[in-house]
């Protein structure tokens, strides 16, 4: 590999070309060529679009190496040149004209386009499939790098990439194991393997076929090994040559399928998909020591999918997903998986929305245009995509299947069932979409300091800020103080509370653990300064000591002047205010969540996280609150100003059962019960009492 900047040249030779980037990777393409050397440049522009070149007649005759040493030699020198030809092009890739555009593919996109024959037929060109091609072909060279992770939409045609890219390199190397999983031992032998690798390795010319052993319709492996008498139709012993001795084959789906094993390509489909107790993650992690020799890497892994949800072994790919980036690397240049990751919107991979030299077609047109498939293309995929999301906007399962299918972002990849959701996942997602295209966005990071200690706290923005705040008090009622019976109270109770999820340990053993997080919340209140019933401050950061954590805090709540409800079972943060004389900044458990056990103690601080009743009036709180603030309200058809993202996310993975990891939700929610302090009943809503450790059925939503 030549890097330059961090950019990945193609070219060995080093001959630069076009910069391109893909998916965070910055990639040099070969330097163009000379206008001859471009396929399809004695054609008029309107016509340069890909074609296959058939193979000449008389060599298509020909079925196998040992067929065509036996013809005359004149034969094998006229067609010699058209196959020395196919093998560079192979090695090197092919530029042709498309509409007037000179065009890179690499050799195993030629491959795939030339010789991999599918199931109806030969594959068109797409453009975006060219970009998979591209962003393979950097990872294949980069030797940082172990393969690619591709999270796709239905239907982009990545298995038949990926069996056509296992039957190129298996055909060309030596001694040498390629394997398949999937998301089923079934789906890697009948739908990969039997289907696909199998039917394009029998389509193959025959100088591109290697000796092969067994039967030409194996169910277990394609093997390039030598066989133990080979014999031909006129009885006389065929021509022998070097067998490759490299296998192809399938593996059921275990975590440690090919443990031991030394690998040179495999092929993981359908990843985020694969259900307990196989995890994707934890496979990734034992398979992949069958790609390094040492520190070297010796082999390479295709790893692609769309995503099921969270609880169907969505949770581990995306955790595999996010340790895949390659603008986070350790010292040694590897992401944390080694793999690069790749999304491409179904905008842009959508069928029946491809021009017909493969482009997309994304916005609508201004009249009909010629389709791939030589049918008039009237709108764009995006008008599509949004018609389909329109009609089912009274249905928030279905609409959220369809987003999750055919996502134009990342974060729409990786959606969760609504079913796998306590609370209404429905109005969640229609308030995070709201906020992804509001401009200006009223979120701003930052971090809070003491210009005075204990008389007045500001706020700095910082990009790389521990708080997110979406809306600060008015000047006159920042950094006020007030005090009751000689103590510092909170001079804003009246206008909003906090919650807080904290932690006691400066570090864990592992060095990792829970972050400590925060949350203020504005009360409903007749003030028109003061925003009612929305979130304004958002904190989730575990800076290296306990106390960082702690004082950041207590700035936050001096600045706002509000009160703080705190899970008590970490004691540290409480202890803390009291020996800076904070203490009446801490709410005493709100007197409608004590029980006739907790009435003994009525001072007592904070809440229990482990009281049931706690439990399920904190759930509660929070389904009210997205019922009534989150998405589009029924009454108005106005969005919700919850503006925090981030918990939105959290509210849609939590787990009432396993509650540990779901910090943001835990500090949300104690901020809505703080703000019900007094309040004997629940509030009436439409809403009926239910048990959140069952899964509730999702209310529907209207606009």
């Amino acid at each position: 590999m030549i890097e330059i900047d961090g950019a990945i040249w193609l070219d060995s030779g080093g001959k630069k070309g076009e910069v391109i980037q893909i998916h965070d990777l910055d990639i040099v393409l070969p330097k163009k060529p000379a206008k001859k050397d471009i396929l399809f440049h004695d054609r008029p522009k309107a016509m340069q679009m890909w074609s296959r070149t058939p193979m000449p007649k008389e060599l298509s005759r020909v079925r196998s190496m040992d067929e065509w040493f036996e013809k005359p030699a004149e034969f094998r020198r006229s067609f010699s040149p058209y196959i020395e030809q196919e093998f560079e092009r192979r090695r090197n890739g092919v530029w042709f004209y498309n509409n007037g555009v000179p065009t890179y593919i690499t050799g195993r996109h030629y491959m795939f386009l030339q010789w991999s024959k599918i199931d109806v037929g030969y594959p068109s060109y797409l453009a975006f499939q060219r970009e998979i091609f591209l962003h393979m072909a950097a990872c294949e060279i980069d030797p940082r790098c172990i393969g690619q992770l591709y999270t796709k939409c239905r239907r982009s045609g990545y298995t038949n990439i990926c069996a056509a890219v296992l039957v190129d390199e298996a055909t060309q190397v030596k001694d040498k194991l390629l394997g398949i999983q999937s998301k089923t031992g079934k789906d890697a032998q009948e739908n990969i393997f039997m289907k696909k690798v199998i039917p394009m390795f029998r389509s193959y010319p025959f100088f591109f076929k290697p000796i092969q052993d067994g039967t030409t319709n194996p169910r277990m492996e394609l093997a390039f090994r030598e066989p133990s008498k080979r014999i031909t139709k006129k009885n006389k012993t065929s021509q022998k040559g070097d067998a490759l001795n490299t296998i192809v084959n399938w593996k059921n789906t275990t975590n440690n399928a090919y443990d031991g094993e030394k690998l040179h390509i495999l092929y993981l489909d359908e990843a985020g998909k694969w259900e307990k107790p196989v995890d994707i993650k934890e496979a990734w992690r034992i398979e992949r020591t069958c790609l390094i020799v040492g520190k070297k890497i010796v082999g390479k892994a295709l790893v692609g999918s769309t995503v099921n949800p969270m609880d169907k072994g969505g949770e581990e790919y995306k955790n595999l997903w996010e340790d895949s980036d390659p603008l986070e690397r350790n010292a040694n240049g590897r992401t944390r998986s080694g793999l690069y990751r790749i999304f491409i919107p179904a905008s842009h991979a959508l069928e029946g929305f491809f021009d017909r030299y493969g482009n997309p077609v994304v916005d609508d047109p201004s009249s009909p245009i010629e389709g791939i498939d030589e049918e008039p293309i009237d709108q764009g995929s995006k008008t599509y995509l949004k018609n389909e999301r329109d009609s089912l906007k009274h249905d928030p399962s279905e609409l959220n299947e369809i987003i999750r299918q055919f996502p134009l972002t990342e974060d729409e990849a990786f959606r969760d069932s609504i079913e796998g959701s306590i609370f209404n996942i429905g109005k969640i997602y229609q308030q995070i979409d709201w906020n992804n295209n509001l401009y200006p966005n009223p979120v701003v990071r930052g971090n809070f300091m003491w210009k005075e200690k204990d008389k007045e706290v500001i706020f700095s923005p910082d990009a790389r800020g521990r708080f997110r705040i979406a809306w600060q008090p008015p000047a006159e009622m920042r950094n006020k103080t007030a005090d009751s019976r000689g103590k510092r109270v909170p001079p804003n109770a009246q206008y909003g509370v906090g919650g807080v999820d904290s932690y006691d340990l400066d570090e864990t053993v592992d060095g990792r653990g829970s972050k400590g997080a925060m949350h203020l919340y504005n009360k409903f209140n007749m003030n028109d300064q003061v925003p009612s019933n929305m979130f304004v401050l958002e904190y989730a950061s575990r800076p290296d000591l306990a106390s960082v954590f702690y004082e950041d805090v207590l700035m936050a709540a001096f600045y706002y002047g509000f009160p703080l409800l705190i899970e008590n079972n970490k004691y540290g943060i409480v202890r803390y205010f009291e020996s800076r004389g904070y203490d009446g900044y801490v709410m005493n458990r709100p007197d409608h969540l004590k029980t006739s056990n907790s009435k003994v103690n009525v001072k007592t601080k904070g809440i229990p996280s482990n009281s049931q009743d706690v439990i399920q009036a904190h759930a509660h709180a929070i389904e009210t609150y997205i019922h009534n603030h989150v998405g589009v309200k029924a009454e108005t058809a106005d969005f919700g100003n919850m503006y925090f993202n981030d918990t939105l996310e959290d509210w849609i993975g939590y787990k009432i059962s396993n509650r540990t990891k779901y910090d943001l939700t835990i500090s949300s929610g104690l901020a809505l019960l703080g703000a019900q302090k007094g309040v004997q009943k629940k509030p009436k809503s439409d809403l009926s009492d239910k048990v959140f450790f069952r899964k509730n059925k999702v209310k529907e939503w209207h606009r």
